[in-house]
């Protein structure tokens, strides 16, 4: 989606993927360079489909993977496909005063470079209450 904040994906290619984690995959080092072999598949991040439904109006299956620390020379960004990347610190999404709700909308995110909104801002707030809360996480600058 032009100018919007966005996190790597795409459709599913008939023939190539073989399931929705190839797809992420796939669409991740085809946007910002990072191959399979540098990522760990967490598992599938479970959506509200009807939430997902209103906001885009397709189904959505974001894939969680652990990629380590990201700087920029890591990244290859295609240009035809992504204009720009940043990385937001993990311990960033857990302060509640970043987040902005709205009735009718996704969350927004405000503690980065960039305002996190729409699809986006949806599956991060969800990663954020279903798996970084639920668990408990710890952070390096926790201990």
């Amino acid at each position: 989606h032009p100018d919007e904040v966005c996190l790597p994906g795409g459709i599913v290619s008939d023939g190539i993927d073989k399931s929705i984690v190839q797809t992420c995959l796939r669409e991740m080092e085809e946007e910002i360079g990072i191959g399979h072999n540098k990522t760990t598949v967490l598992g599938v991040l479970r959506c509200n489909w009807g939430e997902v439904h209103h906001l885009v109006g397709v189904a959505v299956t974001p894939v969680v993977c652990f990629l380590g620390e990201i700087g920029e020379s890591q990244l290859n960004l295609n240009p035809s496909e992504v204009a720009e990347c940043f990385t937001v610190p993990l311990e960033s999404f857990l302060d509640r005063e970043r987040w902005v709700h709205k009735q009718h909308y996704a969350p927004f995110f405000t503690g980065g470079p960039h305002i996190i909104w729409g699809l986006t801002g949806y599956i991060v707030h969800r990663f954020v209450m279903d798996i970084i809360e639920r668990h408990d996480a710890v952070f390096a600058n926790d201990t």
